[in-house]
């Protein structure tokens, strides 16, 4: 009888061995932790853009493009604007100059899908410079580097609505501007008898764009020069607000030099 404890005993014995096994460590040999640097963010560098008009143009298009089809790139990547704003503080080189109107919808940087840095913006009711306007372009391509001019009218403008209106009447306040800057607009392009008032304005909003592209060339020698070059293309165009389509128009050409007489 004595036994039987002693038999329990040793049962029990491999039990309470289980409950606390010895631990990993002490059969293997500790391995040294690795600690590692924290690696620094990357930073933002600034897209040089295109290099040619030709590119340029074409980049402008593949944007809208994005645009108009929901599909934007460029704009919509906000992770990244802290450091685009660190990079762009030392400097700036904006491919395109887009001139538009002041119209609030017409978001040049959307419409062509492209963040800041790249486009060097001017905006004036009616999309058409004055002296001010002018003088930026200038800048633009001569000390920026930028390689196409853009002159972008749109659909259902306001500016050019009011000129029409008032038919050669002074407007008020200020905006007679509104009529000296698209002055013989409505003398090159008068109302067909078979027109209404909504086409007749159609066809003034994209008549003035051309105008205006082509009043660059006519008041800039720096910019006819850079365009004899082949160095700028100015091209007017059109900014459908329903479709959201840019349509780019026949790009202005310099005047040929007269030849000389002997």
């Amino acid at each position: 009888m004595r036994a039987l404890p002693l038999i329990l005993l040793l049962a029990v014995l491999p039990l309470v061995a289980d409950e606390h096994p010895a631990p990993a460590a002490a059969k293997a040999k500790a391995q040294p932790k690795v600690v590692t640097a924290p690696q620094a963010p990357a930073e933002a560098s600034v897209d040089a853009g295109p290099s040619t008009p030709k590119a340029a143009l074409a980049e402008l298009s593949a944007g809208n493009a994005r645009f108009v089809a929901g599909k934007r790139v460029r704009t919509l990547d906000t992770g990244q604007d802290a450091a685009m704003r660190a990079a762009l503080v030392k400097g700036q080189a904006p491919f395109a100059v887009v001139i538009t109107c002041s119209d609030s919808r017409v978001p040049d940087a959307l419409l062509f899908d492209q963040e800041a840095g790249r486009l060097f913006t001017i905006r004036e009711a009616g999309n058409a410079p004055d002296l001010q306007g002018l003088a930026s372009a200038e800048y633009a391509v001569e000390h920026l580097g930028s390689k196409v001019i853009v002159v972008m009218g749109h659909t259902s403008c306001g500016a050019v609505k009011a000129v029409r209106e008032a038919n050669g009447k002074p407007l008020p306040g200020n905006l007679w501007a509104l009529q000296a800057g698209m002055a013989g607009l409505l003398e090159s392009t008068p109302q067909d008898p078979n027109e209404d008032a909504k086409a007749h304005l159609a066809h003034l909003e994209e008549a003035n764009a051309r105008r205006q592209a082509q009043a660059l060339l006519d008041r800039s020698p720096l910019l006819r020069d850079l365009v004899t070059a082949a160095k700028v293309t100015i091209v007017p165009a059109l900014y459908n607000l329903a479709s959201g389509k840019v349509q780019f128009l026949k790009a202005v050409a310099a005047a040929a030099a007269a030849p000389a007489h002997h």
